[in-house]
């Protein structure tokens, strides 16, 4: 039986993780007597140490190259220490003030990170998209700010702070692209995994190059166990549930799936703190959620899962062996070829798609094939998952194989150059 998935489901990672993201803030109250750069340090020390197993396990099964390797050390560069740390020292300028023009840039962050994903994976903005986000974007102001007022009075640092607030917000938007680059062609432990071991020796430099290490010994067993829950919950748990829900969650969509993160904050000062919103904060509260959902719909990365059937191995005899799949139920594509993808434990591999007849070999009936560009197809698979990922042209008829083969060689160059895959190849 076959079946389409994951429609929900990415974006529901995503919530999650952001969810987990706003109840951090609780857990990390007491850890206000450390350097920011040593917290930074010890959480993913500890996360690195607990998904050690797992990821030891994923290196023996993957193989990450040379760029990925490189677009995950910036990524650790960007996100896992520049973006926290800029953060942190602009609210110190701001004395820690919730309301400053800190928060406010902060929540560029969505417009960096549909920047980067339209230059870096070619993601497509349309009106649709483009009337929810703002949406999205003005309601998270007014629930982030109790009556739309922002205190701009914040003393001699407020420049100094909105330049910082703008850089995190920079880095943590153009690492989102990044990342789901990243688990397109990893799984999301391995991606977690090496996101955490790349940043622990970053972080460490950083302790040392803002002359905090006095503070590296000093952690008590409470601050310890406080970070060993932090890791275990919103902390590398919930970036390993954010890559999960990423990899089938474009950044256009997961970026203001995001801003559940300032929402929860908001309902944790009312359940927890005891603090008296203004009704704007309320009302924009049910906004936001409505619009997140709208925009969740708009999700294009949908995953369909299909039963392997056997073929007339004509893929096989040109030189390009397929996988026949049953056309799963309401696949309302055009006939046409397409850039692909196949999930194949927990990784992405680039794929030609073929949907529709073969007028060169004079079948009327529909058929759909996947032609795997990195790997060769397992005779043992009985289902797949996959994507589509671009049209790229439509059916047409050869007057011999050898001419469709040559179709099919460009075909797979197209796809190899796209951003997504360009990016991460050796």
């Amino acid at each position: 039986m076959t079946k389409q998935t994951w429609k929900t489901y990415g974006p529901m990672y995503i919530v999650l993780a952001a969810i987990l993201w706003g109840i951090d803030g609780v857990l990390r109250r007491s850890l206000y007597t450390l350097a920011p750069s040593i917290i930074v340090f010890y959480e993913h020390l500890i996360g690195a140490i607990i998904i050690a197993p797992a990821t030891i396990i994923a290196l023996q099964k993957e193989k990450v190259t040379r760029k990925e390797w490189l677009v995950l050390l910036v990524i650790a560069m960007l996100s896992g220490v520049a973006g926290t740390l800029m953060f942190t020292a602009a609210l110190v300028k701001v004395n820690f003030i919730s309301i400053s023009v800190v928060f406010l840039l902060q929540k560029l962050q969505p417009i960096f990170a549909i920047a980067a994903a339209v230059l870096l994976l070619k993601e497509k903005i349309d009106r649709r998209y483009i009337g929810w986000a703002v949406l999205a974007f003005i309601s998270a102001y007014f629930v982030t700010f109790k009556n739309g007022q922002i205190n701009f009075a914040t003393g001699a640092g407020t420049i100094t702070a909105a330049l910082l607030a703008l850089g995190a917000a920079f880095a943590w938007g153009s690492s989102t692209a990044l990342s789901r680059i990243t688990v397109l062609k990893l799984s999301n432990t391995l991606a977690t995994g090496l996101r955490f071991f790349i940043t622990v020796p970053l972080a460490l430099l950083t302790v040392y190059l803002l002359k905090d290490s006095a503070g590296l010994l000093v952690i008590d067993t409470s601050q310890m166990v406080r970070f060993i829950v932090i890791a275990l919950s919103t902390g590398m748990v919930a970036l390993w549930i954010y890559y999960k829900g990423l990899q089938h969650t474009e950044v256009r969509v997961a970026t203001f799936l995001e801003l559940v993160f300032p929402l929860t904050g908001v309902l944790i000062d009312v359940f927890y703190y005891h603090n008296v919103l203004a009704t704007t904060q309320y009302l924009a509260a049910v906004v936001l959620l409505f619009a997140v959902y709208r925009l969740s719909l708009l999700n294009q990365a949908v995953v369909y899962t299909s039963e392997v059937e056997s073929g007339f191995s004509r893929g096989k005899n040109i030189g390009f062996p397929t996988l026949n799949l049953v056309i799963p139920e309401k696949f309302k594509f055009k006939h046409g070829i397409y850039a692909a993808r196949v999930w194949i434990k927990g990784k992405a591999v680039p794929a030609a798609l073929h949907f529709g007849p073969v007028p060169t070999y004079n079948n009327k009936k529909p058929s759909l094939e996947v032609f795997l560009l990195d790997s060769i197809p397992d005779k043992e698979l009985k289902t797949v998952n996959f994507e589509i990922s671009q049209y790229l042209r439509e059916i047409q008829k050869f007057d011999d194989p050898k001419k469709l083969s040559a179709q099919i060689a460009e075909d797979v160059a197209r796809i190899k150059a796209l951003p997504e895959n360009v990016l991460v190849a050796d």
